[in-house]
């Protein structure tokens, strides 16, 4: 997916290790990280001062590392647009995030018969 950001293409991306490089660059867990943007549907104007929005530029970040593997560190990146509206851009690629993330959570087989547990023998 391309997304104009302050009139130049960038390609986002995700899979299934996206969990696995956001906590490598961020040192934080991302579900976690996104109960904290769920919260986000309530945000007044005082609540916004508390939250961390490094939380935001992080996810968008990895998720345009994950599509340009030549990108530089995350300020220095950010510092080469003139304008970054990140609540315009995350809602657009957390499509692409809720897919990812999908994958990585194993789906239970509806149709596997649930084996009972043993007991304990000696």
């Amino acid at each position: 997916m391309n997304i104009n950001i302050s009139g130049k293409s960038v390609r986002f991306n995700s899979n299934a290790l996206f969990p696995v490089k956001y906590k490598a660059e961020t040192n934080r867990d991302i579900f976690k990280d996104l109960k904290k943007l769920e919260s986000m549907q309530n945000l007044t104007a005082e609540t916004l001062a508390d939250f961390d929005m490094d939380i935001l530029y992080d996810i968008v970040y990895v998720l345009a590392w994950f599509g340009d593997r030549t990108i530089p560190e995350r300020n220095e990146w950010l510092l080469s647009f003139e304008n970054f509206n990140v609540f315009e851009i995350l809602p657009k690629v957390m499509d692409l995030l809720s897919d990812s993330l999908a994958q990585t959570k194993k789906k239970k087989n509806p149709h596997k018969p649930k084996t009972p547990k043993q007991p304990y023998r000696k």
